[in-house]
C-alpha cells in the first residue's frame, strides 16, 4: 500500500487525460457501472440537480486503480453522523465505484482510510444507495470497514432482475406462459404490417434515434405526469448529451420495434464490457393492445447472443416488480446502507435502527 495514493478533487478540475483514463478504465473491467463513468457523470452534473460531486482516484504510479464521485452528507436520521454519500442523480439507478479487475481490496483500503483521515474533512461513514452486493468490491468495502472498527449497515435491499446469457437460451428459461403471450401479442401484431426489430449501435445509434426514443419515452402516461425526459428540458439535453457521450465510445446501444417502417416502442442501452445495462423505455400507447414495450425486451434479449457472443448478462435497471420481473429470470442482490469508519461511528448506526421507521415515514412525507 506505501506506493498507493488517493487523490480528491471537484469533478471540474480534471483534464482531458484525466477523464480519458476514468473512462478507459470504465470500459476495461469486468464489472462495469454506466453509472459511475465520466461519460454519464458529467451531463448528470450539468444537466441535473444536485451538487457537484467529487472524484477520488487511488492510483500505483500513474496507472489508475480505481475512481468514485461521492458527496458530502450531514448527520440525518438514517445515520447520525458526518459521512460521504455516493454520487447520485435522478437517473442513477445503481451506485458504485470502478475498480481495475484484481484491485478490489487496494482500492477499499485505501479508499476508506483516506475518507476517515486524509480527504479534506474527516468522514465517519460511507453511504451507497443501490449497491449491487455481487461484485468483490462490495465484498472488499466490508471488510475494509471492519478493519478500521466499523462494519456494513444496511437500510434497504430488493432483488433486481437481470438475465445471465451464460445460463442457457433464452427462450428456455423464460417462463412458458410469459412466452406464449408475447408469441401471441407479436402474431396479432403482424396482422397490422411488416413487423422488425432494429438493433442500433454505433453510428446507427445517432441523433435520429435518440430523438425518436425520446418522442416514444414522452407518450402516454409519463407526459401526462410529468415524469418523461422531453417533459423538463433539461433532461433532455441531459439524455442527449449523455448518449453522445456513450457513442463517442462505442457504448450507446438502442433496440426499436418498428410496424411498416416506424419504430412504435425503444429501448436505450449501454453496452460497457460483458454487461448491457438498460436505461429508458417507450412505446406508442396507440399500440398497447400489443405490448410493445414487453415485446421489444423480448426481441432484444433474443438478439443479444448473435449480436455479441461474448456478452455475459443483461441488467435491467429496474425494480422487483413490472414487467421486466416477468421477462428476466435471474435475480441480482441490490441493497442502499452505509459503512461505518470507526467503532463509534458503528455504535452511532447501530442505535439508529431504533428510530427508522419515523426516519422512513418522514421522508416517505
Amino acid at each position: 500500500m506505501d506506493d498507493v495514493i488517493v487523490r480528491w478533487g471537484p469533478l471540474g478540475t480534471l483534464g482531458a487525460e484525466e477523464l480519458a483514463q476514468w473512462s478507459a478504465l470504465g470500459r476495461g473491467t469486468s464489472w462495469s457501472n454506466p453509472f459511475a463513468m465520466p461519460e454519464f457523470v458529467l451531463p448528470a452534473a450539468r444537466w441535473l440537480e444536485g451538487p457537484e460531486p467529487a472524484v477520488v482516484r487511488v492510483l500505483r504510479g500513474n496507472a489508475l486503480l480505481g475512481v468514485g464521485c461521492f458527496v458530502d452528507q450531514g448527520p440525518d436520521l438514517f445515520a447520525p453522523l458526518r459521512r460521504l454519500g455516493s454520487f447520485r442523480s435522478l437517473h442513477s439507478y445503481r451506485c458504485g465505484l470502478l475498480v481495475r479487475d484484481g484491485e478490489d481490496d487496494v482500492v477499499a483500503r485505501a479508499l476508506l482510510q483516506s475518507a476517515r483521515t486524509a480527504a479534506p474533512r474527516r468522514r465517519h461513514g460511507l453511504s451507497f444507495e443501490r449497491l449491487a452486493l455481487g461484485d468483490p468490491l462490495s465484498r472488499e468495502l466490508e471488510r475494509s470497514a471492519a478493519r478500521l472498527g466499523g462494519s456494513w449497515h444496511e437500510r434497504a435491499r430488493f432483488e433486481r432482475p437481470v438475465l445471465r446469457l451464460d445460463a442457457g437460451p433464452v427462450e428456455a428459461r423464460v417462463p412458458a406462459a410469459v412466452r406464449k403471450d408475447l408469441e401471441r401479442r407479436l402474431r396479432r401484431l403482424r396482422e397490422q404490417g411488416a413487423v422488425e426489430f432494429r438493433l442500433l449501435h454505433g453510428n446507427d445509434a445517432g441523433e435520429a434515434a435518440v430523438e425518436r426514443h425520446l418522442r416514444l419515452e414522452h407518450q402516454g402516461w409519463k407526459r401526462e405526469a410529468g415524469t418523461s425526459l422531453l417533459a423538463c428540458e433539461r433532461q433532455a439535453a441531459f439524455f442527449r448529451d449523455m448518449c453522445a457521450r456513450f457513442r463517442a465510445v462505442g457504448a450507446m446501444v438502442f433496440g426499436e420495434l418498428v410496424l411498416d417502417g416506424q419504430a412504435i416502442a425503444s429501448t436505450s442501452n449501454i453496452l460497457l464490457g460483458d454487461t448491457l445495462h438498460a436505461f429508458k423505455s417507450g412505446w406508442d400507447p396507440a399500440f398497447k393492445r400489443y405490448s410493445p414495450g414487453r415485446l421489444n425486451e423480448w426481441m432484444l434479449m433474443r438478439a443479444l447472443p448473435d449480436a455479441w457472443p461474448g456478452l455475459r448478462c443483461f441488467d435491467s435497471m429496474s425494480g422487483e416488480g413490472g414487467y421486466m420481473a416477468e421477462l428476466l429470470p435471474d435475480r441480482e442482490p441490490v441493497a442502499s446502507g452505509a459503512f461505518s469508519l470507526s467503532r463509534p461511528a458503528r455504535f452511532a448506526l447501530h442505535a439508529a435502527r431504533a428510530w427508522r421507521p419515523l426516519a422512513w415515514r418522514l421522508s416517505s412525507d
